[in-house]
């Protein structure tokens, strides 16, 4: 018999933003080293899931800046059959911003995009996977590179890069 988190992840038909923004939130709750999970403006109204990080016990291991937040949004445009997203990690400390955005910005980029801002400006905007599936297992998918994506920065001479293929493909 199939686990009732799988009979509700293939069923992503009938999710409503809010019963979503409530299941990440939830979900974003579990992850260790996120806390202080807030929906905003409102879980009546979501549009925006916000959590702070300690970045070494998310990562399982030392980091560079001890915090980090996570923001997480879906919307469900009309014009085409699956979510736009947006998945951000940002370090105030070192004005650093990194995520993955599956939305209309930048089409000669694909569906999907891989974005890298530091001190203010973009600094790196490359396509990435297109993932079209149920937003909990987008996040799933996200959070792991995530993981993968952060110890890859390379701070030579003051300004993070990240190399060409720095970028992990979902298994």
């Amino acid at each position: 018999m199939a686990p009732f988190g799988f009979i509700f992840l293939a069923n992503r038909g009938n999710l409503t933003k809010a019963k979503l923004y409530e299941a990440i939130r939830r979900r974003l709750g579990r992850e260790p080293g996120c806390y202080g999970v807030q929906v905003r403006p409102s879980r009546a109204r979501p549009r925006t899931i916000e959590a702070r990080v300690e970045t070494a016990e998310f990562l399982g291991r030392a980091y560079a800046v001890d915090d980090a937040t996570l923001t997480v949004r879906f919307s469900y445009p009309r014009a085409v059959g699956y979510e736009y997203y947006i998945i951000e990690w940002s370090e105030a400390a070192r004005d650093l911003g990194i995520g993955w955005h599956q939305d209309e910005d930048h089409p000669d980029l694909g569906e999907c995009h891989f974005q890298f801002d530091y001190a203010g400006a973009t600094i790196d905007r490359r396509s990435a996977t297109f993932i079209d599936e149920h937003p909990l297992e987008v996040l799933e998918t996200r959070l792991d590179q995530l993981r993968a994506v952060l110890p890859q920065i390379d701070w030579a001479e003051g300004e993070p890069k990240l190399s060409d293929d720095g970028l992990p493909v979902p298994e």
